[in-house]
């Protein structure tokens, strides 16, 4: 299922929309009952979508963070005109970085990023550069790396596996 993402907004689908600022209420109104829900350090997490989509209210009972979980499952998240999950890492990174138009959080060795004048983060896996370490190791090592895995990993290490949807003060943590 296709799911636009609104940067400082909220998500759209079949019609419907999500908007960031919305009550539990209001996202169960749209989205039925959770699969799952529960309450940890004063956020509410609502999973929908067997996992793949995460919704955490804060304190006040407002939507703060949108989460899409998994670039193997059904949801396919579209930012830009541009499936995430299905389109090369460096291209959407491109996409991202252009759209942001000012600073980027980058702590995690290209692990993950956040932009935070449009509220969106992306994380994968596996980076190029830790799939050509494991490479190096298995020779390193005398061991022949099994072809699935190698083509899996590098799958995770060209594609992002999550994305998430904040308002532009969101990230401000990440980078104090």
């Amino acid at each position: 299922m296709k799911i636009t993402i609104l940067p400082t907004t909220g998500i759209e689908f079949d019609g419907k929309r999500v908007c960031l600022g919305s009550s539990a209420e209001e996202i169960k109104a749209v989205l039925g009952q959770p699969e799952d829900e529960y309450t940890e350090d004063d956020i509410t997490r609502l999973f929908y979508f067997e996992s793949e989509l995460r919704f955490d209210i804060d304190k006040d009972g407002v939507l703060e963070f949108i989460e899409f979980l998994g670039f193997d499952g059904e949801l396919r998240p579209v930012i830009y005109g541009t499936d995430v999950f299905e389109t090369d890492a460096n291209e959407v990174l491109d996409i991202l970085t252009e759209k942001n138009g000012g600073d980027i959080i980058d702590e995690e060795d290209g692990y993950s990023y956040a932009f935070p004048d449009i509220g969106i983060g992306i994380t994968r896996d596996a980076t190029p550069e830790s799939i050509d370490e494991m490479i190096a190791e298995y020779e390193e090592d005398g061991e022949e790396i099994d072809e699935e895995v190698l083509e899996f990993e590098k799958r995770r290490a060209s594609h992002w596996a999550t994305i998430g949807l904040g308002s532009r003060e969101y990230y401000d943590f990440l980078s104090e």
